[in-house]
């Protein structure tokens, strides 16, 4: 999550049944690795299609000005379609697409897939 969140970092976490919208930074646990949180942003909602053309992230089909990701050449590169990937062309119901905020180095869903809402463990609301 740099540059957004920095190692040795503290964070304060809402658990009770919050409200997640685009951008907020959630922990879940991982769909694959037992015993293993993650810390990443929602990009992708139930409904929403998702693509990344030359590092720009689209999101149904409009560029989003994320000012959280720091800019390279080398993310430039970065390609990603949302169909392409999971084969279907929207986030499904009940579940959510996350991105972390340093693209070239993240374990995110364009590798494990979808989270389901039920495996988000809080919202982080606060972080020093």
């Amino acid at each position: 999550m740099k540059p957004t969140l920095k190692s040795n970092e503290y964070g304060l976490i809402y658990k009770r049944d919050a409200t997640y919208k685009r951008g907020d930074i959630i922990s879940f646990s991982s769909p694959d690795v037992p015993n293993t949180e993650y810390i990443k942003r929602i990009i992708g909602l139930p409904g929403d299609k998702i693509e990344i053309i030359d590092g720009n992230l689209y999101l149904n089909g409009r560029e989003q000005k994320e000012k959280y990701i720091l800019r390279s050449k080398a993310l430039s590169k970065l390609n990603y379609s949302l169909e392409d990937s999971s084969g279907v062309k929207t986030v499904p119901q009940g579940k959510v697409f996350v991105l972390g905020d340093n693209r070239l180095h993240s374990r995110d869903s364009r590798e494990f897939g979808f989270i389901d809402l039920s495996k988000i463990t809080g919202k982080w609301i606060f972080h020093f």
